[in-house]
Formats: C-alpha cells, structure tokens, sequence
C-alpha cells in the first residue's frame, strides 16, 4: 500500500521560522504547524541550529503519522539564488551569505541528494497561498503585501505572478518605491514604526506593543498606525490606479495590527474603482505555507518528479 504524502512547508521569517505539513491537495495536517524564533543577525550556527532542529521536528512528524515526505518547500526573503539555493542576503541572515543552504539541508538531515529541496521568494508563496486557499480565493488582478521586518510584495494576474505589465513596478517589488527622500520600506516596515513610536513619546517599544497599545486607544500608537495606511495608500494608489486590481491582500506580523491602519488605507484607495475587497488574510501564519507548497507541487511536475 503506497503511503500517503505530503509536502515540508517552510516559512523563513527575519524573527521565526514556521513550518507544517500540508497535503498536495492543499489540507494543512492538524497539530503540524511549528514555529521558533531566530535571530536573522545572529551568527551562522546560531541560525543554522534551531532551523535544522525545526526541520527535523517536521519530518519526525510526518514519520509519526505514516506520511513520506516528497519535498522540502521554503519561502525565503531575497535576494536569494532561489535555483541553486544560496542566500545573497545581507540585511538580515548575513552570516549565511554565499552558503549553499539546499546542501547544508541536505546534508545535515542526511537525505539523498535528489531529493527536493524547493526556494521560493516568501512574497511569491503569500500571493499564491492567499489565491489558491485563501482571502483572495476566486479574483483575478490580485496585489499581496506582507509587512514585517521588511515590506514584500506581489503581483497576481489569471493565477500568475507577474514581475511586469501595466502598474507593475519592477520585479513587482513596492519595498524601494521613492517615499519622502528615503524609501516606502522605511516608513511601514518594522524599523519605520518602532522609529515614529520613539519620536512621538521618547520610548523604545517593539512593534507588537505599540499595537497592543493602539488597539487599548493608546493616542500615539493610533496616530502611528494612521500613518502607515495614509502613506501606503498614497504610494499604492497610482500603482493600483494604472494596474486595476480587483483584491488587496495584507500579510506579514505587522498586518495582524490590519485593523488600525486600515481605514485611512482604503480612504488613499477610494478611488481605484476595479477594487472590490482590501482585506487582512484570515491565516496570516498558514498563507506562505499554503503557497510554497503549491508552488513546489508545480516545481516537482515540471521536473516530472509528481
């Protein structure tokens, strides 16, 4: 009797990594889902250790209900060598810069060395989780923004990705869209909002404090949020003017704090007319999971290898 597979969905974050098995039909496995923390700026082992263990959670996991693992997925943030598997990142994971991660995976989870081991950029896998089981199920012209440590973003047409075309920036990336004599990147991503904190109140806070306090009507946590849906709207505008999406999707940590920028976003949108939905995923934590695994489902039948 064959046994069933699944596919090692990875999530590489600049502050956690998560993973959990999904079926090729697109079924999270309950009690799967795993997460851990990680230093992005920290030294190589101390990155490398806790990755490896997680991986080896995952797979000890499958083991334990029958199921084969037919290949690793992992969403990376890039730039990243996404066909030979090597990080050319330097703003965070630089001390796994050059490094050949597909055979460090290899190699320390002692598989052989065909088996899959598939790199998608982690702003392609949200898009693609969010259209094929998520908020953005069902509309054509989609635009996916993740905010975190950084801001990544992606471009959807008919169920493709697209890098360009009609008000697609190029490579589809928004992060490094000219904003105030600096760039868009630096105002919404998490550096942005810990700094406008730190200017209106003199106080360091992480930016999951500065939401808890906005959504406990904090006055300057509120204003800081207000500022990142007004800004991102007015960098976003011309863009969805010219490109005509009918769907905006938010992932990202930052986006589980959706609901305090979110009106003066859609007010900066009002008048793109083709939208019919700016929404929060429902599965922020599952999206890039569900992507990478489609897309490494697609990898493997285009090398004949499902």
């Amino acid at each position: 009797m064959l046994r069933k597979t699944c596919i090692l969905a990875v999530d590489v974050g600049g502050t956690s990594i998560k993973l959990a098995l999904i079926t090729p039909e697109g079924h999270y496995i309950e009690g799967t889902f795993r997460t851990t923390s990680v230093n992005s700026m920290g030294e190589r082992e101390e990155i490398l250790r806790p990755f490896i263990g997680l991986l080896e959670e995952g797979i000890r996991s499958a083991s334990e209900r029958g199921l084969e693992v037919k290949a690793i997925g992992l969403a990376v943030p890039g730039p990243f060598d996404l066909e030979r598997g090597i990080s050319f990142m330097e703003h965070k994971f630089s001390s796994l810069y050059g490094l050949n991660l597909r055979k460090i995976i290899a190699r320390r989870l002692s598989l052989k060395e065909e088996f899959p081991i598939v790199f998608k950029l982690d702003s392609w896998a949200f898009i693609v989780g969010e259209a094929w089981r998520g908020a953005a199920r069902g509309y054509k012209r989609i635009i996916g923004i993740t905010l975190g440590m950084g801001l990544g973003s992606a471009f959807m047409v008919d169920d493709h990705v697209v890098t360009e075309g009609p008000g697609v920036p190029p490579e589809g990336w928004l992060w490094n869209l000219p904003y105030e004599g600096g760039i868009l990147e630096d105002k919404v991503s998490r550096r942005g909002i810990i700094k406008k904190y730190r200017e209106l109140t003199g106080e360091e806070l992480d930016v999951k404090e500065i939401a808890l306090r906005g959504f406990r009507g904090d006055r300057n946590s509120l204003k800081v949020f207000e500022e990142v849906g007004l800004i991102l709207g007015k960098c976003l505008k011309p863009i969805a003017m010219e490109f005509k999406p009918d769907c905006i999707v938010f992932g990202g940590q930052i986006s589980k704090a959706f609901d305090l920028f979110r009106d003066p976003l859609i007010r900066e949108l009002r008048e793109v007319h083709s939208l019919k939905k700016i929404v929060q995923s429902p599965q922020i934590d599952l999206s890039p999971l569900y992507g990478i695994t489609k897309m490494t489902l697609e990898e493997l039948s285009r090398k004949g290898l499902r």
